[in-house]
């Protein structure tokens, strides 16, 4: 452990001597701290987060934390195209990617919060015309199943499909020609396709679209205000953050372009949001939004259905996480004595992380507009960071 904090403190200590962020930008907090306090932590992994972002070279990212039910930190980084001064504000929109699966679960405890579903609910008798080459299985699965990445098929089922820019109801009758690899609730095998079935099931119990249930029940609520799952929703924002490629010969970005995929599976990978946005769906996360989830169903998305700890995830590699698991939605990582609820995401170039550390009553969202060696050190650094600043805080060095 002393040798922990003998890092920490030299990271802190080389953070302290480096340059200017690249790009002009406004950090926006919204309560004042004392200097002596929290300010301690957010002014060492600020300095953390802007050398790396430069020496990334990534073109945009925002981040926003969230304490108890208040944004502490909110600020936007670089820009939203490359070779522009357009820089990216805490109002630019971003694809989020699989935190999309997050937002569905929440979206899913909304529905049984209001009666309009449970976690049992059979997946066939909502969708006639869905079925596997093995029917009894098929009449066996459950909304709880297809949440946490248990339905028994081979992992990234039909994600060529998705690609391929099929329907959800295409990809639905496409299941029947699929076998499985194992009986239900028993292993864990990352799906997209499969996992946005719910999109189907909701609107069949709800006799709305699924973009009108996550519109009417999370982001107007939740006071999301540049929150969408289209498509046509992002195309037409003036302000976005452009994907942008990275040429591992060259060792440079490019713009690229805003593509369809995955928007044909919005449950799985199609919201879009601001980092504000984020900021206001991280107090949802942390409790503190009763009126659009339950303190019941949250605990209920968040308590681990399946084991992952022996499965080739990258956050199994995290130090000092011991065992990991998958809950509905979210990945739930024993931590350093506590559970941590975590999801990343990856799509059009865009990278996502986000975790909420509930003993703690804090919760963290990054947005990068491009691939980077940056994207995986975010997460684990910022629970290293805030490790250090609460054991300083309770030997009485702060």
């Amino acid at each position: 452990m002393k040798c922990f904090y003998l890092f920490v403190v030299s990271v802190f200590l080389a953070s302290c001597t480096t340059s200017k962020p690249k790009e002009k930008v406004v950090i926006k907090k919204t309560v004042t701290l004392k200097k002596d306090s929290l300010s301690f932590f957010l002014d060492h992994y600020e300095k953390f987060f802007t050398t790396n972002f430069n020496v990334s070279e990534c073109p945009g990212a925002a981040i926003v934390i969230v304490k108890d039910s208040t944004v502490i930190y909110k600020k936007g980084f670089g820009v939203k195209e490359i070779h522009t001064e357009d820089s990216v504000d805490v109002n630019t929109v971003f694809r989020i990617a699989s935190l999309s699966k997050g937002v569905t679960s929440v979206l899913a405890g909304n529905l049984v919060d209001n009666n309009e579903l449970q976690w049992d609910t059979n997946i066939k008798k909502s969708i006639k015309e869905f079925d596997l080459k093995d029917k009894e299985q098929a009449d066996r699965l459950q909304v709880n199943h297809l949440l946490s990445h248990t339905t028994g098929l081979y992992k990234y089922t039909y994600s060529k499909l998705i690609n391929r820019g099929l329907t959800i109801d295409q990809i639905i009758r496409s299941f029947k020609r699929k076998g499985v690899v194992t009986r239900e609730g028993v292993e864990y095998e990352y799906q997209n396709a499969m996992f946005s079935v719910i999109e189907r099931l909701m609107e069949n119990q709800t006799e709305k679209s699924f973009e009108t249930l996550l519109r009417e029940r999370i982001f107007n609520p939740a006071g999301m205000q540049n929150a969408s799952s289209t498509f046509s929703a992002i195309k037409n924002e003036d302000n976005v953050a452009f994907p942008h490629s990275y040429n591992h010969y060259s060792k440079k970005y490019k713009l690229d372009k805003l593509h369809k995929n995955y928007y044909n599976v919005a449950a799985a990978g199609g919201v879009n949001a601001s980092i504000s946005d984020m900021g206001e769906y991280l107090k949802v996360l942390l409790g503190y939004r009763p009126d659009i989830i339950s303190k019941e169903s949250l605990t209920d998305i968040f308590n681990p259905i399946i084991c992952t700890s022996t499965k080739d995830t990258y956050v199994n590699l995290w130090d000092g996480v011991t065992d990991s698991y998958y809950a509905m939605g979210w990945r739930i990582l024993d931590y350093r004595g506590r559970r941590v609820i975590y999801h990343g995401g990856n799509v059009n170039q865009y990278k996502t992380q986000l975790l909420v550390d509930p003993d703690n009553k804090i919760a963290i969202c990054v947005l990068f507009n491009a691939p980077n060696p940056f994207n995986g050190p975010v997460i684990p650094t910022f629970l290293s960071y805030y490790d250090f600043y609460q054991d300083m805080k309770n030997r009485g060095q702060l």
